[in-house]
């Protein structure tokens, strides 16, 4: 009856609803800073926060993501790997996410590409294709494009912009318009193993929101997280432990209506401990 009743309710939605591919939060990291990554995106999990990120990223690195469960609903399951391959003309990218269970699934594929102009100013962008599958009810696909930028201001204090869907893309028969969202913010690092994230978000169909966090990097093997955000209000806090080339990270989301939940994601980083390192003093490298 559970199931059931979640079938009816995700079809109603495909029929009547605005759009679909809502704007999830995608990696343990970013999930601990409540999403506030859009001037962060240092890693392989740029390509959904922000691509212009990718710029960042000097060593090639796969991460995982996987949520079985959100809410203890399992008919929301998701599931993300990433990949970032650095190359002489730039850092590119591949994203594949999937949402939802076998009687209804949300697939999406990004090619990303990330570079940066004299280590200051970086740019990028996705092109993405989306593929909504019901059982019973056939499929439709779509293509749609995502662009990013970011920038050091001054030598603890960067700036990030991204536009998620900005081309408008529909899909179906009755050209569902697929979520179309713009972030912006930015990172302060006082110290090289200090980050505090401030950004607003603007999904075209609700209200203005605002996320924050603060990341503290304990020593090269342990790191914390918090972070809090507005409509609706929500708490996050995550950990993450590093050895080597490897890095776990969990997070725990406390969301007002729906309880609490866990994230946990695991990345490999083939420059290990030195990424890591140089993701931290990238802001005030920019500036020597």
């Amino acid at each position: 009856m559970r199931t059931l009743l979640i079938i009816t309710m995700l079809i109603a939605t495909c029929e009547i609803s605005f759009s679909q591919f809502e704007n999830t939060e995608i990696g343990a990291r970013a999930i601990g800073l409540n999403g506030a990554f859009t001037s962060q995106s240092d890693n392989s999990l740029a390509i959904f926060y922000n691509p212009s990120g990718l710029g960042q990223v000097k060593y090639r690195e796969v991460s995982v993501f996987y949520c079985p469960s959100p809410f203890g609903i399992s008919e929301i399951s998701t599931a993300a790997l990433t990949y970032a391959e650095p190359l002489k003309f730039g850092t590119i990218g591949i994203g594949v996410k999937t949402y939802g269970f076998e009687l209804y699934r949300e697939t999406s594929i990004s090619l990303s590409f990330g570079n940066d102009f004299r280590g200051k100013i970086f740019y990028g962008f996705n092109a993405n294709f989306y593929n909504l599958k019901i059982q019973n009810y056939n499929s439709a696909s779509s293509f749609g494009a995502d662009v990013g930028a970011m920038a050091y201001i001054t030598d603890f204090l960067k700036w990030g912009f991204f536009a998620k869907n900005f081309t408008g893309t529909k899909i179906g028969e009755s050209k569902e318009k697929l979520a179309q969202v713009y972030r912006t913010g930015f990172t302060a690092q006082p110290r090289n193993d200090l980050n505090f994230v401030l950004e607003v978000e603007k999904d075209v169909r609700y209200p203005l929101s605002f996320r924050g966090g603060m990341e503290y990097f304990i020593n090269d093997y342990v790191n914390i997280r918090a972070g809090v955000g507005t409509e609706p209000t929500s708490f996050s806090g995550g950990i993450a432990i590093n050895y080597n080339i490897f890095q776990l990270d969990y997070a725990i989301y406390n969301y007002r209506d729906l309880g609490i939940t866990n994230q946990g994601s695991i990345t490999v980083n083939f420059g290990g401990n030195s990424a890591r390192k140089l993701a931290r003093e990238q802001l005030k490298n920019a500036f020597k």
